[in-house]
């Protein structure tokens, strides 16, 4: 395979478990072993989104294998490193910009908060790292961002998100003037592929709200939302008659990019229990 081609995948037939060179030799015609071996050491080479450098990686049937342009991972990897709020032995908190993947996926293959995190994590340790995801923020907000450095620490997180054990505040500019100062949005949540919208058939959703700022033709919000729904905060501030600036998708005001920041996250540490606030500043 050139080295100057575009990005290539495919999915790993029924049958046809194996490592992950042999699968890419057999994959992609004119890809040698020696080939595949050397785009998995450029780090070009995604299985189900996720960057891999082990050669002998196993790969099952339904894996989806990508290989990107030197160009495009060029390209993505120069992104700068997010700024690091919180880091120890098993957290890393950055402060992730809008417009950046938490992870990887079938759009944004490299470049994501993950993938340029992890990349300045190995280059620090001169060696493999690896983090995991504890929770996701949709591209376009920005904030603050936790991954787990160890599985145990990706284990304990994940299960005080699903617990409600977390708490999260973000920061929102919306359309016009809500007549209170504050609120609370109880609307149940449902979700109809990549879109959610308030339905009673939905799962129970509450998002808490203050004002924080007035000004001509818009509000800046405190809000703290108690359960984790898709777009939770979206679709309860578009319910709300106050949608988020920039964000059209749920019937927001044009802007350069949706108003939407994770401010703040209260976390019981993995290892010790104790309550953990990692927050990040903005200029919403």
């Amino acid at each position: 395979m050139s080295t100057r081609e575009q990005d290539r995948s495919a999915v790993c037939p029924a049958g046809a478990a194996d490592r992950l060179d042999r699968a890419l030799a057999k994959l992609f015609p004119g890809t040698s072993r020696g080939a595949a071996r050397r785009l998995i050491a450029d780090g070009r080479v995604f299985v189900d989104g996720r960057r891999c450098r082990v050669a002998s990686r196993p790969v099952h049937p339904g894996n989806e294998l990508r290989v990107a342009s030197a160009a495009a991972v060029a390209r993505a990897t120069s992104a700068a490193v997010p700024p690091i709020l919180y880091e120890d032995d098993d957290l890393l908190a950055i402060d992730k910009p809008a417009g950046m993947a938490t992870a990887p996926t079938r759009i944004a293959a490299a470049g994501t908060a993950l993938d340029l995190a992890t990349e300045a994590l190995r280059a620090r340790k001169r060696g493999p790292a690896r983090l995991w995801i504890a929770h996701r923020l949709d591209a376009a907000t920005s904030g603050v961002l936790v991954f787990a450095k160890t599985r145990a620490a990706a284990a304990a997180l994940s299960a005080a998100f699903a617990e409600g054990g977390i708490e999260k505040t973000y920061l929102a500019r919306v359309s016009g003037a809500p007549s209170a100062s504050a609120g609370t949005i109880d609307l149940a949540i449902a979700t109809e592929g990549r879109r959610a919208l308030v339905a009673p058939s939905g799962r129970p959703a509450r998002t808490d709200w203050t004002v924080v700022e007035r000004a001509d033709g818009w509000t800046l919000l405190r809000l703290r939302p108690h359960t984790g729904r898709m777009h939770q905060i979206r679709v309860h501030l578009r319910a709300l008659g106050h949608p988020i600036l920039g964000d059209r998708a749920y019937g927001g005001p044009p802007g350069a990019r949706l108003m939407l920041h994770a401010e703040r996250l209260v976390l019981p540490h993995p290892r010790t229990g104790a309550a953990l606030a990692i927050a990040a500043a903005t200029t919403l």
